[in-house]
């Protein structure tokens, strides 16, 4: 998919034994509101199944995005050099980067490039994060330290 005149945003997921979430994560760049995306998932030698669910499904999901694709790698090199390898795969002219743990809100990329328009000298721009429970559910505000 590629909307012209929409810019290309490029997400890129970075996992390292995350089968257990990794799917919530796929699902919730899925039902964005922003249709022109390219998904990379970028893992760092995982031992668990995280590969082989992330291919699957893409291959369910792929006409969904304007491109899909895995990068893997034989042996861990740290959070900063799978960063980097997703990070050096985009062609988006947008970058959003996130964990294999995480889940967006369906209007997140959308938000994010209506703030760009709005302060076009803006060179970062982060989202507000709400933590989750293992089971998905939102942690209460001052819960934490």
């Amino acid at each position: 998919m590629n909307n012209t005149g929409t810019p290309l945003v490029s997400i890129i997921i970075i996992t390292y034994n995350s089968s257990r979430y990794v799917l919530e994560t796929l699902e919730s760049v899925k039902a964005q509101t922003w249709d022109n995306i390219q998904l990379i998932v970028s893992d760092d030698a995982s031992k668990d199944d995280t590969v082989q669910l992330c291919t699957d499904w893409i291959e369910k999901n792929r006409q969904r995005f304007y491109e899909s694709k895995i990068i893997t790698v034989e042996k861990n090199t740290g959070i900063a050099a799978n960063c980097n390898r997703g990070i050096q795969a985009t062609t988006g002219e947008w970058v959003k980067l996130i964990a294999g743990d995480d889940a967006l809100l369906d209007n997140c990329v959308t938000d994010n490039l209506a703030y760009a328009g709005r302060f076009p000298k803006a060179s970062f721009i982060i989202s507000e994060v709400q933590e989750m429970d293992e089971n998905s559910v939102p942690a209460k505000k001052g819960n934490h330290q």
